[in-house]
């Protein structure tokens, strides 16, 4: 994505948006990690720490705005719908924060509920 300033360009890859996504919402409460389905099996494997931004999608759409997918699990006996409203607006406020960049929309994805 690159930007463009009266100084020059600045450009932020997907994986830059994507760690200050998955850092934003693993800081969330009730969210155990970000999950990384892999192959028609079905495992779910749960990534944290530098790992976490395997966990999300990031798209740019035809206006320039930025489409993210999260994939998450979360903790048990927590009100799932508060939990992704909270994720939402941790990772809506750093991405467009750190990076400049409007976020249309964001998608959260509870791949599995863990104790």
């Amino acid at each position: 994505m690159k930007i463009k300033n009266e100084l020059g360009y600045i450009d932020i890859s997907r994986k830059a948006i994507a760690d200050i996504a998955g850092n934003a919402a693993m800081g969330c409460y009730g969210l155990v990690g970000m999950a990384h389905q892999r192959g028609k099996d079905g495992l779910i494997e749960i990534m944290s720490g530098e790992q976490a931004s395997k966990g999300v999608g990031v798209k740019i759409d035809d206006d320039g705005k930025l489409i993210i997918d999260l994939y998450v699990i979360v903790e048990q006996a927590i009100k799932i719908s508060v939990v992704a409203e909270n994720i939402i607006s941790a990772v809506k406020y750093s991405v467009e924060k750190q990076t400049s960049l409007k976020v249309k929309r964001i998608s959260v994805n509870v791949v599995s509920v863990r104790v």
